[in-house]
């Protein structure tokens, strides 16, 4: 999936205003940090949103030098790890499959930190339609390849033992919506407050990762190019990440509301869908590394890396 060109348009790219120097006119000789993210609004979103707007990233990071913070925003996680690799972004903020898949590539791609854990999708049905996952056998699941939704309709269906039996098929997150209203998919995976909204009208949850204990981590990775270049960088992002985290814990309430307002949904959709523990306060919790570990162990009986790792070598050796 990485070797096709690059060619992601960007939706949007956005400077913290807060911090108002240029690389140019810096006297610290400082730099502009380029983050790459996924976001269906062109802003930043979740708790790197936050941290923008806390103002909590832009301080922590001029320890390690960074003037200022450029963001580009693309379709998915897939598509920033390219952007990545084609030097166009200095650190990609994605989910685990996209990280995972990017350090089976090249041992080079480093793992700052991780940014959130314990992370949930859901597997959405149609109205009228099965309310147990057996009832998709010889049926199919939608999902963006390569993304966590993807793996989460594999490791559902394989955890039923209906692995090969229920098909999953590539198709983006706007179209599987739109096709589950008409009727036209049988089942997709959803995450976060789209999933709770659809089950208010009425549409039947059929499972999801928490109920087998599976879950997702955010991941922050960057390039050894880019970090031996910037020796203090991957401490003062750890360090951003877990203030930015601990803010949230803190003014939970508030946040949730922004989420809500930012992404245009509703606060009780949001509140179903968003729990307090997937923001970890340490770069490397155990929980998460676990759930890493687990994401590695399918992804890789799949078929899915192009080489072997050890994911706990990959983030103890950064912890």
């Amino acid at each position: 999936m990485f070797s096709r060109l690059f060619h992601i348009v960007v939706v949007a790219v956005l400077t913290v205003s807060a911090v108002a120097c240029s690389k140019a006119d810096a006297p610290s000789g400082g730099f502009t940090l380029r983050i790459g993210a996924t976001s269906v609004t062109g802003t930043p979103a979740g708790s790197l949103g936050w941290g923008d707007r806390q103002g909590i990233l832009s301080d922590k990071l001029k320890a390690a030098g960074v003037d200022k913070i450029e963001y580009s925003f693309f379709q998915s996680g897939s598509d920033v790890v390219s952007a990545l690799f084609a030097g166009a972004v200095d650190v990609a903020a994605v989910g685990d499959n996209p990280a995972l898949r990017a350090r089976s590539r090249d041992p080079k791609v480093v793992l700052l930190s991780l940014d959130s854990v314990n992370g949930d999708a859901w597997l959405v049905g149609a109205k009228g339609g099965p309310t147990d996952i057996r009832g998709l056998v010889d049926k199919s699941v939608t999902a963006p390849q390569g993304t966590i939704r993807d793996r989460a309709a594999r490791q559902l269906i394989d955890a039923a033992g209906l692995t090969g039996k229920i098909q999953v098929r590539d198709v983006p997150t706007p179209e599987s919506i739109a096709g589950l209203s008409s009727g036209q998919i049988d089942a997709t995976i959803l995450t976060g407050a789209s999933a709770i909204e659809l089950q208010e009208k009425g549409f039947p949850i059929i499972d999801s990762l928490s109920r087998h204990g599976f879950g997702s981590t955010g991941t922050n990775i960057a390039l050894s190019s880019f970090t031996d270049a910037h020796p203090g960088f991957r401490e003062a992002w750890q360090q951003a990440v877990t203030a930015v985290n601990g803010d949230i814990n803190a003014h939970f309430d508030d946040y949730l509301a922004w989420v809500a307002k930012t992404d245009d949904t509703d606060l009780n959709y949001v509140k179903k869908s968003t729990s307090a523990d997937e923001f970890n306060t340490e770069p490397f919790p155990q929980v998460g590394i676990d759930q890493l570990a687990a994401a590695y162990t399918f992804l890789n009986a799949d078929g899915s890396f192009d080489h072997d790792y050890s994911v706990r070598e990959w983030a103890g050796a950064k912890s």
